[in-house]
């Protein structure tokens, strides 16, 4: 909905941030009145005032919440974004689509007349969500233009695609209603058309918090009219950009420090929940915002709202079956940027959250898991794989332990909390899990199981990339001299710019050989390598960091490396909490590490990026970023026009890119 929308969000938020910081009732017009803001803010207040923390076990798709809804998957939650700016790497089950039902004596039934359009049954291979957006601050009678209407949803039906069509969404801000029976009548009259149609879904869509001074049930069609319940969810730093907003601003409508997308659907649940209405619900647009319009970057908060977001809700509200991200980006048009598709790091962030295997990404392949809450007495067959949901009021940072027989195996302070373990970890047999809850030393909340751990066949571990050699012969390097300093005896004869990179950086202490005078300039560079350099460039190694990830322990030699750059965020670990340190870094990797310590500096790019052009094909999670660096001259071009972008990179190559990311970084460096 864009400029629109949001500019509209800001005039009516402002006026109830007006009455609510003054305490001045506003004249009762129809169903919004000041009378509600403060039962509703106190409602608010009391909803995130209570800690909560639950545990979750993967389990088979059968035990998924399932109402029967037209379009509803047995198990598993649709993704997706608007049809135009999806996210690089990560296919939409669902694209949606933007249009306006604006009356005029243009559409009216004696201008415009009825076609009578055929249904094409759909063969149920693609999913649309269509949101149709309608207001209105006075009686209409949509009667009189019934065949406009009519035509409209005639043509829906005609595209042979399944649709969930969203009407006048967010009916309940921005003063798009006044009356909330103009509201449901025009609701109904569309879904009693809509509803002679195989092909068509409706969607009851309000804004989750943006209603203050209305009730959502004032708004409610009745169940017979509605086959989902959807509603709008963005996650922002601050109420209206402001870090002084109000107390009550931040309660009524969850920023600040009580920013959280768990909460934010939550208002939706408990809604659903005192009407006793059974439908799946439809996250029509969301999103986390990550810039202000003047600059100021809250990317690292932005990631952790996204683990939230894609890690926590499904789990705790399962009833949540369709997430669409907005990402998109209208400058001037919002209090925060939510494009999050162009930000290297929170990609990379939604495309670990969205390779959970509760996600669909295709349309026809509903997901073949679901997660059930934990309870004493649980069987595990095979393998144990466990989550968890946890909520303090005002807490960015959790850290949940899990402890099995005392011994605690697994302790994260990223959402969903994941632990996996096999035979490997801890034998078949009877045992205790207990998963403690904890802001900072303080225990907030433990929870004690016995299980039931028995010999099963555990799914196979996705294979590690594939080694495709590069041949240096390829590689177009600087034309520079040499500049004499570099004395690694295996580095005579190569390249002059690799023999001043290697050179410059082993003099900083940055980078070292491998013994023997020798700096193995043609073996891989390993992921573990890779985080101890990066991470003595950047000056972020911290000897006191602790490390989370499964498969490092802290007598490893790169245990530093590995917690540090968990810490900073240098190198992600994979989505079964791996950091697999001797796996070789590919080039696709190592662009995403590059580009991501550019943006931590929050340094500018001196030339607007484009897209690069190569003669194979980029990943597609990897095309934002090799985009970024190939603007910033990090990577040397080859003479064959290709990328290689899953080959592992070469020491000396890898010496190269970092000495020109050193260029960019070394005013920066503290």
């Amino acid at each position: 909905m864009g400029i629109t929308r949001n500019m509209k969000n800001r005039m009516v938020a402002a006026i109830t941030a007006a009455v609510i910081a003054l305490g001045q009732p506003a004249a009762l017009v129809f169903a919004k009145t000041d009378e509600y803001i403060g039962p509703n803010v106190d409602k608010m207040r009391s909803l995130l005032s209570e800690r909560e923390f639950k545990v979750y076990a993967e389990a088979p798709a059968e035990q998924s919440v399932y109402y029967g809804a037209k379009f509803e998957p047995r198990s598993g939650v649709y993704i997706g974004t608007p049809g135009n700016c999806k996210f690089s790497g990560i296919d939409n089950a669902i694209n949606t689509e933007y249009d306006w039902l604006t009356l005029s004596d243009e559409i009216s039934n004696e201008n415009c007349p009825r076609e009578e359009t055929a249904e094409i049954l759909s063969d149920h291979t693609e999913l649309v969500g269509v949101n149709w957006n309608f207001a209105s601050q006075r009686y209409v009678d949509l009667r009189n233009y019934s065949n406009y209407i009519y035509n409209y949803i005639d043509r829906l039906a005609a595209r042979g695609k399944d649709v969930l069509l969203i009407f006048g969404k967010e009916f309940n801000i921005d003063d798009n209603f006044l009356d909330e029976d103009v509201f449901i009548n025009a609701f109904r009259f569309v879904a009693d058309y809509a509803h002679t149609k195989q092909n068509i879904a409706m969607v009851w869509a309000p804004n989750d918090t943006g209603g203050l001074d209305t009730r959502l049930r004032d708004f409610y069609p009745g169940d017979e009219y509605i086959d989902w319940i959807g509603c709008s969810l963005y996650s922002m730093p601050y109420f209206q950009g402001n870090p002084y907003a109000p107390e009550d601003s931040n309660v009524g409508f969850i920023m600040g420090p009580y920013a959280n997308p768990v909460m934010r659907a939550k208002v939706i649940a408990e809604f659903m929940e005192d009407y006793n209405i059974k439908k799946p619900v439809f996250i029509t647009e969301g999103g986390v915002g990550y810039e202000s319009p003047d600059g100021e970057d809250f990317t690292e908060w932005a990631m952790q709202q996204l683990r939230r977001y894609y890690g926590e809700i499904v789990r705790r509200y399962p009833q949540f079956k369709c997430i669409v991200s907005f990402n998109n980006y209208y400058p001037g048009g919002d209090y925060y940027r939510y494009d999050m598709g162009n930000n290297p790091m929170l990609l990379e962030t939604m495309q670990i959250l969205t390779s959970d295997p509760i996600y669909i990404k295709n349309y026809t392949q509903p997901s073949s898991v679901s997660y059930c809450e934990v309870y004493d007495g649980i069987e595990f067959e095979g393998e144990i794989k466990l989550s968890a949901y946890a909520y303090e009021p005002k807490a960015e940072w959790l850290t949940v332990r899990y402890i099995i027989d005392d011994n605690e195996v697994e302790s994260s302070m990223y959402p969903p909390y994941n632990l996996n373990l096999t035979a490997d970890t801890i034998p078949y047999g009877e045992h205790n899990l207990r998963v403690e809850m904890y802001l900072g030393d303080d225990l907030l909340r433990s929870r004690s199981y016995d299980f039931l751990f028995k010999e099963g066949q555990p799914k196979p571990a996705e294979p590690a990339p594939t080694e495709t050699p590069i041949d240096n012969a390829y590689v177009i390097y600087s034309d520079t001299a040499d500049n004499g300093t570099c004395g690694f005896a295996d580095m005579e004869g190569k390249p002059n710019e690799m023999r001043n990179a290697v050179g410059a950086l082993s003099q900083k202490g940055i980078i070292s050989g491998t013994g023997d005078n020798n700096f193995s300039p043609d073996s891989s560079i390993s992921r573990a390598e890779l985080a101890s350099v990066v991470l003595r460039m950047t000056n972020k190694l911290d000897l006191t960091a602790e490390s989370t990830f499964a498969d490092v322990t802290k007598n490893d030699w790169f245990y530093a490396a590995a917690a540090s750059s968990q810490k900073e965020g240098i190198i992600s670990g994979y989505p079964d909490n791996t950091f697999h340190a001797a796996e070789p870094i590919t080039k696709n990797q190592i662009a995403s590490v590059m580009a991501r310590v550019i943006i931590g500096y929050n340094i500018t790019l001196p030339n607007v990026p484009v897209n690069a052009q190569f003669t194979d094909e980029i990943a597609g999670w990897a095309e934002a970023v090799v985009n970024y660096v190939t603007a910033w001259n990090l990577i040397p071009p080859r003479s064959d026009g290709s990328f290689a972008g899953e080959s592992p990179v070469k020491r000396g190559d890898a010496a190269v890119m970092l000495y020109r990311l050193y260029e960019v970084i070394k005013d920066y460096v503290r």
